[in-house]
């Protein structure tokens, strides 16, 4: 039950000094406030004995309720008389003792926020700030609480402020000059734009740009670990604002950036040049115009000096603002007279450099000149008009190679930048056309192979300039230039390039002259290497060319007409087959997005049908066993990228299901059926090849189109959950005889695509009886082959699919994923599988090329990796340093190891202290050794997980070292003694991330690293003599780091 009145005006006649008691009596008087039991003036009158008291902080405590009160009322709660009365209470109050005062400001800021504040009263509290308030004076907090309630008086009541004229902007001035705290300055350089916007500065122009222009530029640097998050770039940028918000700031800026930009401050020079942009969009041609030419001097300075990238491109982007400024709006006489003056300046300057192409001068010569043409009609047209024919016959008449090239490649850029306007294209270059076409042709036509990528590069840039006829001409030279460069890779992929700019053009240029010459080199029958280098080239072409749907209607039946006559023919053959399909798998990767192309290649060419029975085709038909796996592979892809166009793909799914079981199909219409229709040894292909039938061997290929059906479709049916236990025989089939090596390998891929395809059939099954189902007979089927007495073979088949279900159930966050990570814990202490138990836990939270990803619209649950890690880093910690056993020892090592790659740093920070004991125990060269012999012992092939476990620990070691090495520090000692020998004498990745660990660890405090300064530098010299240059670079970085330790001016 509340306070009464009498009891709440009791209290307030007697105000605890706690802030906690204040705070209730606070909430109490709001109460009473908003029900109407006390009015305001009854709150005043109860807080008299408080804010008359003789003792400042008596009233100040009176002052700071009053205010707190004011500010958790609605903003419409108070009446004209009620905010008069207070109004005129708180500018006397701005009289009293100094920390009274800031009490008064808050309160301030909550009576101008109320909705009926007369006019009169704004401007009353206003002046009596600027009266009573020395501003500057006051702590940070209380100067922000004046600047905000000035923000909120020029954003609401600009209309009141009209009244005070320029009294306010003098008053202003006053209060935020000599401001030096970094949170108020945003918020004052905030301030400026709006003031310029809404009220007249008059006489005190100047004065308001020079109380925020003191700070530029800015120099400020946060401190560590700033609680407030002020960057340097908040001050500059807000500040960049406040200069540039009007043009009543030329007069008084252009000479301040100008001073800048002849200082001898780089960073004062890239500021001014970045506020000079800022500035170019506010002002106009005549605010710029009496400093045109000094400008032009300073940033040809800048360009020709070449002190960094950044500050040249920010200097030509200023000169670009500049001229951009003189030519916009209406443009006066005395205007266009300083724009010609500085585009013929510039020509007289820059126009002798590109005379001499061999020197240096010429590419910032020719940048300068192309930031003026960039800019507008006008200096294009000028400039254009002076330099295209200069370069153009120079390009004749110069026979040295980097003069030629240097002259083609600026040509190329003057006439891309000019093309942009239109009206150009028609009168200054329409009538040089000849000329520079002629030089592009001869440069294009020359035997040096620089000069001639020069030429294309060039040619790229110019197309925009080029008319129909013209561009036909140069996809043809191109065309033919492309076919010479066969061993020439870099001129190769510049001619891709442009033709690529080309198409995007003028599309019928590609069909009409390039797609005909490259169709016809494909046809050749010639069987030398030269023809096949060739013919692969062609096929990258076509890769990248065909975007267009006249295109893809000409290039993808040729293609696939191809793969079917080489996957007929001989063995050798099967590689060009490959190769065709892999074209077409990227033009559909290009072009499935374009709605006419995709109505094309999906309806027309009918690619589904198409592609599942070029799948039975190869089965059947390709002789090359060891290939067919490869040629699968392709034609799985292409199956998904047009299976995730098909809006509805369960019919096809549910056919696909009931012929792998059943041996027929339900429906009697669709794409499968279609297939079988025309290929009736689909049928048993499908049902043989999805139950391991050893009697068909190549059945089980047919895995592959289940692969491309089922995880190219958006979503599954619930019958699609028949198929698992088809997939499961696939992976655990009985171990058939191949006569070759790459046939064994086949059928090992086959069973890891069924392994993989079984995973993601559980991830994508919607919920529901029929998940659980599968999902309880998975892990019968799985448990029971992974028991001792079961074949090695089959057990690791079987650890396979239980890797694969785990990662599966995990990224779509079911519960059940946790009793199958504990099998695989177990499994760690496996003699004959548990090291390839520890790989696979690396594999589940890596992510695959394509299985189970969005691509292939997987069932992904946010931060699955994160939740994973958490659940198993601390029992396979535990078992690290529990275990006894040298073998169950090294396979935790080497889960966690296979871990520490494929996870954010900021969820390994969280664990660093725990993982930084066995972080150290991977380094141990010692130890490897006996994991090394461990290993061999379990499987020849893991022989060397020592090296690649060490390889990943270094690699996390080093990138959290880095961040931050803090927790290394009671470390230290063990770390230099195992990361030492690791400089020399083991692979390459290890010692240059062995040197980036050592370097790292320069961070810690002097007083922890120093007592090792000596035994580093020493134990580098030999690293310092490596054979590798790479190696070499790192170890004298480190070594020179270390050096530095406890140095003067060191760390």
């Amino acid at each position: 039950m509340g306070l009464t009145k009498t009891q709440v005006l009791q209290k307030l006649g007697k105000l605890p000094n706690s802030v906690q008691e204040a705070d209730l009596i606070l909430k109490d008087v709001i109460h009473s406030v908003c029900s109407g039991e006390l009015s305001l003036h009854e709150v005043v009158e109860g807080l008299s004995s408080s804010l008359t008291h003789t003792s400042p902080a008596e009233r100040s405590a009176g002052t700071r309720l009053l205010a707190d009160l004011l500010h958790s009322l609605p903003s419409s709660s108070l009446n004209t008389a009620q905010i008069t009365f207070l109004v005129s209470f708180f500018v006397d109050r701005l009289k009293d003792h100094h920390s009274v005062i800031p009490n008064v400001f808050y309160a301030c800021l909550a009576l101008v926020k109320q909705e009926v504040i007369d006019g009169e009263d704004v401007r009353k509290l206003i002046q009596g700030i600027f009266r009573e308030v020395q501003c500057q004076s006051h702590i940070m907090s209380d100067r922000r609480n004046i600047y905000t309630f000035f923000k909120y008086c020029i954003l609401n009541k600009h209309q009141d402020l009209e009244a005070l004229g320029t009294d306010f902007i003098l008053g202003l001035v006053t209060a935020v000059d000599g401001e030096r705290d970094p949170r108020n300055l945003v918020l004052v350089f905030s301030l400026v734009p709006v003031i310029v916007q809404s009220i007249p500065t008059g006489p005190f122009t100047e004065d308001l740009f020079e109380v925020v222009a003191a700070y530029f530029p800015i120099d400020f640097v946060p401190p560590v670990n700033d609680p407030y998050g002020i960057s340097q770039e908040d001050l500059v940028l807000g500040l960049r604002r406040a200069l540039a918000s009007t043009p009543l700031f030329a007069p008084y800026c252009l000479p301040l950036l100008q001073e800048k930009l002849d200082s001898d401050i780089n960073s004062a020079k890239l500021d001014a040049l970045h506020t000079l942009v800022s500035c170019c969009e506010i002002y106009s041609g005549e605010d710029i115009r009496p400093h045109v030419i000094p400008l032009w001097h300073s940033i040809r300075r800048e360009v020709v000096d070449g002190i960094g990238e950044g500050m040249e491109q920010a200097a030509l982007s200023a000169l670009t603002a500049v001229v951009t400024t003189l030519n916009k709006g209406p443009i006066s006489p005395a205007v266009l007279q300083a724009t010609q003056s500085l585009v013929q300046m510039s020509l007289n300057e820059c126009v002798p450099h590109l005379t001499t192409p061999e020197q240096r001068l010429v590419f910032p010569s020719a940048r300068l000149l192309l930031a003026l043409v960039v800019a507008a009609q006008g200096p294009a047209t000028t400039v254009s008009a002076a330099v295209v024919p200069l370069l153009a016959e120079q390009s004749r008449t110069k026979k040295e190679e980097t003069a030629q090239r240097n002259t083609i490649i600026i040509l190329g850029k003057f006439l891309g930048a000019a093309a942009a306007f239109p009206d150009l294209l028609t009168g200054g270059l329409g009538q040089h056309e000849e000329v520079w076409w002629t030089a592009l042709s001869l440069a294009l036509s020359q035997p040096v192979p620089q000069v001639k990528e020069a030429a294309v590069v060039a040619l790229t840039a110019a197309l925009p300039a080029l008319s129909h006829h013209r561009l036909s001409a140069a996809a043809t030279t191109l065309t033919s230039a492309l076919l010479d460069s066969q061993r020439q890779e870099k001129l190769k992929s510049c001619i891709v390039s442009c033709l690529a700019a080309l198409g995007r053009l003028h599309p019928s240029a590609i069909v009409d002259h390039v797609l005909p010459h490259l169709l016809v080199e494909m046809e050749r029958d010639v069987c030398d290497n030269d023809q096949w280098v060739k013919e692969v080239q062609v096929l990258d072409t076509l890769a990248v060319l065909t975007l267009a749907h006249s295109q893809v209607s000409q290039v993808l039946p040729l293609l696939w007409d191809r793969t079917k006559a080489s996957l007929a023919k001989k063995p050798g053959e099967i590689e060009r087959a490959i190769h065709y399909l892999s074209c077409v798998r990227k033009i559909l990767v290009n072009t499935l997005e374009e709605p006419e192309c995709r109505e094309y290649i999906v309806n027309e060419w009918c690619g589904i049908k198409q592609t599942m029975a070029l799948a039975v085709s190869a089965i059947w038909e390709c002789q090359d066993t060891a290939k067919l796996p490869s040629v699968m592979a392709e034609l799985s892809a292409i199956c998904r990228l047009l299976l995730a166009t098909v809006s509805e793909p369960h019919g096809l799914v549910e056919s696909l299901v009931s012929v792998a079981i059943g041996g027929s199909v339900v429906q009697s219409s669709g794409v499968l059926s279609e297939v079988l229709a025309t290929h009736p040894k689909a049928s048993t292909l499908l049902f043989t090849g999805l139950i391991g039938n050893e009697d068909s061997p190549r059945a089980q290929y047919m895995v592959y189109m289940a692969e491309g059906v089922l995880m190219g479709a958006r979503s599954l049916p619930e019958s699609a959950a028949g198929i698992l236990s088809q997939l499961r025989k696939v992976v655990w089939g009985p171990e058939l005889e191949e006569k070759s090596e790459g046939a064994r390998e086949g059928k090992q891929e086959v069973r890891r695509v069924a392994a993989i395809l079984h995973a993601s059939v559980i991830n994508k099954l919607p919920k529901g009886v029929s998940l659980t189902r599968s999902l309880e007979e998975t892990w019968s089927d799985v448990m029971r082959e992974l028991e001792v007495g079961v074949s090695k073979g089959k057990r690791r088949w079987a650890l396979t699919i239980a890797t694969w279900t785990c990662k599966a159930l995990i990224l779509r966050g079911a519960e059940e994923w946790k009793q199958w990570c504990a099998r695989m814990q177990e499994l760690l202490n496996d003699a004959l599988i548990g090291m390839e138990a520890a790989h696979n836990f690396g594999t589940i939270v890596k992510d695959h090329d394509y299985a189970l990803t969005s691509h292939t619209h997987a069932n992904i649950r946010l931060l699955h990796k994160q939740r994973f890690f958490e659940s198993v880093v601390g029992p396979l910690v535990e078992l690290f340093s529990t275990t006894n056993d040298i073998k169950t020892k090294s396979c935790a090592l080497v889960a966690i190891a296979s871990l520490l790659p494929w996870l954010p740093h900021i969820v390994l920070n969280a664990h660093i202290q725990k993982l930084l004991p066995v972080l150290l125990q991977g380094l141990n060269t010692s130890d490897f050794s006996k994991i090394g012999e461990a290993s061999i012992n379990m499987e020849r092939n893991d022989a060397r997980c020592g090296s690649e476990t060490r390889l990943s620990t270094l690699t996390t070691l080093a990138s959290l070292l880095m961040q931050n090495a803090s927790p290394a520090e009671r470390h230290t000692s063990t770390l230099i003694s195992f990361l030492m020998p690791l400089t020399t004498y083991h692979p390459l990745t290890v010692r240059v991330k062995a040197l980036e660990c050592l370097a790292a660890l320069v961070t810690l405090p002097v007083s922890v690293i120093l007592p090792y300064r000596n035994e580093v530098v020493r134990g580098l010299r030999s690293a310092l003599d490596d054979r590798k240059r790479v190696v070499r670079q790192a170890a004298t970085h480190t070594r020179s780091l270390w050096i530095l330790v406890g140095a003067p001016g060191g760390f």
